[in-house]
């Protein structure tokens, strides 16, 4: 089974270098997601929506979801305010 997980995202007011900072942590944290887990796309917008952006996630377990989004969400806390998730199944 594998799971589909769309996450809205909204951004911080960040300074420039704040920026910068985020963009090398995005880039790290995106060399080490754990196995099981891929991101298919990141969308920059969520245009008809007050979201700056999402994601779409795979993952091939529930559990696995679990033990990542709490290993994700520390990660980008500090630069995003507010998410929320949709999780479906991956149909045929």
């Amino acid at each position: 089974m594998v799971y589909t997980i769309i996450v809205f995202y909204r951004f911080k007011e960040l300074s420039t270098s704040q920026e910068e900072k985020a963009r090398e942590e995005w880039s790290e944290l995106k060399s080490k997601l754990p196995e099981g887990v891929q991101i298919i796309s990141n969308n920059r917008h969520a245009f008809g929506s007050n979201w700056n952006g999402f994601l779409v996630i795979e993952i091939d377990s529930f559990e696995k979801y679990v033990e990542f989004w709490k290993w994700f969400k520390d990660r980008i806390r500090w630069y995003v305010t507010e998410t929320q998730t949709i999780i479906g199944i991956k149909g045929d």
